[in-house]
């Protein structure tokens, strides 16, 4: 719950000074409106004045020296470039976006590779596969007449052996 913040004007005076006979009446005449911020208002009063008993604590001799030092670094800080944060992120990670891109192109090279051998080797087991040639009987029929026009087998060259075994003889 956000407080009033005319309650809450006059608690902050309250910390730093005695209220006033005119701040004290406005307190007085909020509180009645507000009877369960009565028992908050009494300890705030309560505190106050236990702090204001306190003695003041003492003041270091070299406290002057002491300010102005920090006065002085906080200068030197300000005065310092600022850092980019924004460009340090994508330093991390631009590497590891190249390197999930190359990954990622060569994984789908490879398949659209492997996606076409399959294509192709499935268009030739269909067109094999659809192939009448060899259930044809006509082929069948002239089978004899077909292997007749193959050449025979080659014999070997008689003359040929009998030249190396003469090179080899005079080898040795």
């Amino acid at each position: 719950m956000n407080p009033d913040p005319v309650y809450q004007k006059l608690r902050e005076i309250s910390w730093r000074r005695p209220l006033t006979e005119a701040e004290q009446a406005e307190l007085r005449a909020w509180l009645l409106t507000h009877p369960e911020a009565q028992a908050e208002a009494e300890a705030d009063a309560a505190l106050n004045t236990a702090l204001a008993k306190l003695p003041d604590a003492p003041m270091p001799s070299n406290f002057t020296a002491r300010v102005l030092q920090a006065i002085e670094l906080e200068q030197a800080v300000s005065a310092r470039p600022k850092a980019q944060p924004t460009t340090s992120w994508w330093r991390a990670f631009l590497p590891r976006l190249a390197v999930a891109c190359v990954v990622v192109l060569g994984g789908l090279g490879l398949w659209q590779q492997q996606r076409a051998k399959q294509k192709d080797l499935t268009h030739v087991a269909r067109e094999v596969a659809s192939a009448d040639l060899l259930s044809d009987p006509n082929v069948l029929t002239h089978f004899d007449e077909i292997a007749s026009l193959t050449p025979p087998e080659a014999s070997p060259d008689e003359a040929l052996l009998a030249m190396s075994e003469d090179l080899m003889a005079l080898s040795k």
